[in-house]
């Protein structure tokens, strides 16, 4: 959405929103008030235009229902009714037993529940405020322009508050759920990605957590914490993981349109299986005779049952086909760097893919 402001309006420099009564934005959380002057709305709208992308270059739809995996709806529908089953069958004997005590036992726990976990979610984030640096436009320049552009991308406008970390528990983690969403990333991951030449994998990565957010793959995180606490997970976990997975997958997909960059997006994908250094000297088909493998046998594929992520493989060779799919072009300048038996690889994994069938839909 645009918004039309008059010429001499202040806005936020970050974001071109005027900021209000308050010392921070409104919109993107920038503290506005140890800035010396805010920029017009006509000098910002200006700044924004000359840095935007070339000419020529295509926006991007905001949509993002044909970037979800196409098993995610109906893994979604089987995770939502196995999340449900059991504490809604808990409640039920509860109150059948004891009657309106049993109800008002049931909202005093479920509100001690959800206030404590709000509680540790507010220590977490007094935590990052003293052992990591919030991005804005004065502290990281360059890292919040990149921000913008994936939120302008999938127009993704809620409060977002991004730290960065030392080291943490993995490269981004994100956390969405009851309070503001909250990403947090490795400085080490920032400094080696934020050079030009790289700058598309930072965008992919960026573009996976944030499109996460807006497809609102959190939504049953609770939920699932909630049949934790009571060890009943054991239970509903084969049908919640599938939905996980979707998930995964529909992520990488929404990170390579943020970057529009395949190379670069299967780059991203090679440092979780390597590193850094060592998936720079692989090509994109180094990886398709393992994928193939772990698809064709049946043990890689059992122990991914039980797994809330896929197989790193499985996700890069679903990247590969969601690419021949969505982006033939894209997918055209990879095929010619395969060697015969990549190539090989790479058609027997589109034969199993669900994308193939998409495409064949797609056609008819």
């Amino acid at each position: 959405m645009t918004i039309s402001l008059d010429a001499d309006v202040r806005v936020c420099p970050s974001c071109g929103t005027p900021p209000g009564a308050g010392d921070v934005c409104r919109r993107c959380g920038l503290e506005l008030l140890a800035l010396p002057e805010l920029p017009t709305w006509t000098a910002w709208h200006a700044t924004k235009a000359a840095s935007s992308r070339p000419a020529g270059a295509t926006r991007k739809s905001a949509s993002i229902a044909p970037l979800r995996h196409p098993s995610e709806r109906s893994r979604m529908v089987l995770a939502l009714v196995a999340s449900l089953v059991v504490p809604l069958t808990g409640c039920a004997v509860i109150v059948a037993g004891a009657g309106l005590a049993g109800l008002l036992a049931i909202v005093l726990i479920l509100t001690t529940f959800v206030g404590s976990i709000w509680v540790v979610l507010q220590l977490s984030r007094a935590r990052l405020l003293g052992q990591a640096v919030r991005v804005n436009a004065s502290s990281m320049p360059e890292l919040q322009e990149l921000l913008d552009e994936v939120r302008d991308t999938l127009q993704y406008y809620g409060r977002l508050d991004v730290y960065v970390i030392n080291k943490g528990a993995a490269p981004v983690t994100t956390t969405s759920f009851l309070g503001v969403p909250t990403l947090v990333v490795e400085g080490s991951l920032i400094g080696e990605l934020l050079a030009p030449e790289k700058r598309a994998q930072l965008t992919f990565i960026f573009g996976q957590a944030l499109g996460a957010l807006k497809a609102k793959h959190a939504r049953l995180d609770l939920l699932v914490l909630l049949l934790d606490s009571v060890n009943a997970l054991r239970f509903t976990a084969p049908f919640i993981t599938p939905w996980y997975r979707a998930t995964a997958y529909s992520g990488d997909q929404i990170g390579m349109m943020c970057c529009s960059d395949l190379e670069s997006a299967l780059h991203a994908s090679r440092r979780l299986l390597v590193g850094g250094e060592v998936a720079a000297t692989m090509g994109a088909g180094d990886v398709l005779p393992q994928a193939r493998l772990v698809q064709q046998r049946w043990m890689p594929r059992l122990t991914q049952l039980f797994l809330a992520q896929p197989h790193l493989t499985n996700r890069y060779a679903n990247l590969l086909c969601f690419a021949r799919y969505h982006d033939p072009d894209a997918w055209t300048r990879v095929q010619t760097s395969l060697d015969p038996q990549g190539g090989r690889d790479m058609d027997e994994l589109w034969r199993r893919s669900p994308h193939r069938r998409r495409a064949g839909l797609a056609r008819d």
